[in-house]
């Protein structure tokens, strides 16, 4: 994505980089954000979560991944080649909600035709990744909130990037509704299989802006690619691609060793 426009930081006057489809913007000189839409600082708390794994340490991390588990074929770790890592830190927004559903239906399940109605509340720090299109794994990223710090650009490491946002808190907002709305008609549906009328109360307590580590890692095992994907906070795998079991017989009796033994 090529450079279209540049303006200057609110912040410390240096010029803003603009990529196609970016809105909210972290200066790479002072790490003021900006909101372009509207030519403002963006207003919202921005925050961030340390990286703690280096090259070193990930690659450790990926090793031992590699050689734990039943379902990971037993040469794994010693054929798998690293290709690529790279470190960056990606822009979310917690959404911070109640939620109250007020349901009626059926529940059939029994065999019997029973009408039923109630309210479902929940509270919810709903992930918001602020980047259109992306395959990121956001529901299994657990993002080690406790850890959080006012965002310093200093504790970027060097080699790492960040991602600016593709959109702004109001669109955060109106995601994470059609998120939350279809994961309380998933929750009432456990008491009423079928849904004659569901309403929803949206009550937003707060959003927040933050950026956390991930380590993108690729791999390759007998000339297929893979990938991984590494809190880089935690050290745990948010994602990681497994290879099918190795066919040889050799390695079929292997896998089955590893299974029952764990070696």
């Amino acid at each position: 994505m090529g450079v279209t426009e540049s303006i200057k930081c609110n912040g410390c006057g240096a010029p803003l980089a603009l990529k196609a489809g970016e809105v909210v913007i972290t200066c790479e000189y002072c790490g003021n954000a900006v909101n372009i839409a509207s030519g403002k600082d963006f207003f919202l708390k921005h925050s961030m979560i340390p990286s703690k794994y280096d090259n070193k340490g990930t690659r450790d991390l990926v090793k031992r991944w590699m050689g734990d588990g039943p379902l990971k074929p037993s040469n794994m770790s010693k054929r798998s080649d690293i290709t690529e890592m790279s470190l960056v830190f990606l822009p979310f927004y917690i959404v911070h909600t109640n939620v109250t559903s007020n349901y009626e239906g059926y529940f059939t399940r029994t065999g019997e035709n029973k009408k039923r109605h109630g309210d479902l509340h929940r509270e919810y720090y709903w992930k918001v990744l602020g980047r259109r299109g992306s395959k990121f794994p956001t529901k299994e990223y657990e993002i080690p909130l406790a850890g959080k710090e006012e965002f310093n650009l200093s504790k970027i490491p060097s080699a790492a990037k960040y991602l600016n946002a593709e959109f702004d808190e109001k669109d955060a907002e109106d995601i994470a509704k059609v998120e939350l709305m279809d994961h309380q008609k998933f929750l009432i549906q456990e008491q009423v299989n079928e849904i004659s009328r569901i309403d929803h109360d949206f009550e937003i307590e707060d959003i927040e802006f933050v950026h956390a580590p991930v380590w993108k890692v690729d791999y390759q095992y007998n000339d297929t690619d893979y990938q991984i994907l590494i809190d880089s906070a935690t050290g745990d795998v948010i994602r990681g691609d497994i290879p099918p079991p190795d066919q040889s017989v050799g390695g079929f009796l292997s896998d089955i060793k590893k299974a029952f033994f764990g070696k």
